[in-house]
């Protein structure tokens, strides 16, 4: 994993020696490469053993692993040594490219290790059960919602994504023994996707939460979790936007998951839909 980001995606966790740890590395780039220990705990003011904390903390056994994470991260983006900060007011389209490559690359390998296999598995199964998928998200966790909904319905899902919650609810009460929900929200802490996935455990509806947060309220709600993780921890848009593609990621994972498992049958689903869309386009021709 990127050692760079690792520490962008941990550094609101940070205590504020960590952070001041942090820092000075986004200062001094790959000069610290060539110091040891006891240099950088004295020009930051601190003691070798923060360092070894420090780095402990994001998973390396000590200060010299790290460094040499550090010093691969640097090779690697030797072209650009800026990749890992935020979109600043001097980019160039190469830029934006090399730095949204990066992130993303990092967005997947973070979603890969996060996301437990037998989850993924276990909803697959869970959506072949059921006859209906009930999906909702707002904002950014609409989008995805939509791309459920668009894919589940081209293999046959019947699939329910209303943004009246009160529509939402009465549908949800008529199909509850055949349906299963997917609750869509980043941070685990929608007030609206709360609620709904609180009256589908009244209900006994499967609640499947698609998050980045295990310690949410929405985890804690959800009888599976899906774990989509941005890789980033910026304030600013980027953060939104690998955010919004992990959740789309994970929707990917999950889909073809399904395709798999139900192969012959999705596969003749597709052709179906295929061929009723190419009729269509032929009448625009």
């Amino acid at each position: 994993m990127d050692a760079l980001l690792v520490i962008r995606q941990n550094y609101s966790n940070f205590t504020p020696v960590e952070k001041k740890i942090a820092d000075y590395i986004f200062e001094v780039g790959d000069q610290i490469l060539d110091k040891s220990a006891q240099e950088v705990a004295q020009e930051i003011g601190s003691s070798s053993a923060a360092l070894v904390r420090f780095s402990r903390r994001l998973g390396y056994d000590g200060f010299s692993q790290f460094k040499q994470k550090l010093s691969a991260a640097y090779i690697v983006h030797n072209d650009d040594g800026k990749y890992y900060e935020e979109v600043s007011d001097a980019e160039t389209p190469k830029t934006i490219k090399n730095k949204l490559k990066v992130r993303i690359n990092h967005m997947v390998e973070t979603t890969n290790n996060a996301l437990n296999d037998e989850t993924v598995a276990q909803v697959a199964k869970l959506i072949k059960q059921k006859e209906m998928i009930f999906v909702f998200g707002i904002g950014a966790s609409a989008i995805v919602a939509q791309d459920i909904l668009q894919k589940f319905s081209r293999i046959g899902k019947k699939v329910i994504f209303l943004q009246d919650t009160h529509l939402f609810v009465s549908a949800l009460a008529i199909h509850k023994a055949d349906a299963i929900f997917i609750a869509i929200s980043m941070k685990g802490e929608t007030k609206e996707v709360l609620d709904l996935a609180e009256i589908a455990r009244q209900m006994e509806v499967p609640v499947v939460a698609l998050s980045s947060r295990e310690d949410s309220k929405l985890a804690s709600l959800a009888d599976q979790l899906l774990l989509s993780l941005s890789g980033e921890d910026y304030q600013m848009r980027t953060a939104a936007t690998m955010s919004l593609m992990s959740q789309l990621y994970v929707v990917d994972i999950l889909f073809y998951m399904y395709v798999s498992d139900n192969f012959d049958e999705s596969y003749q689903k597709l052709e179906q839909t295929r061929d009723v869309i190419r009729m269509l386009e032929n009448k625009h021709k």
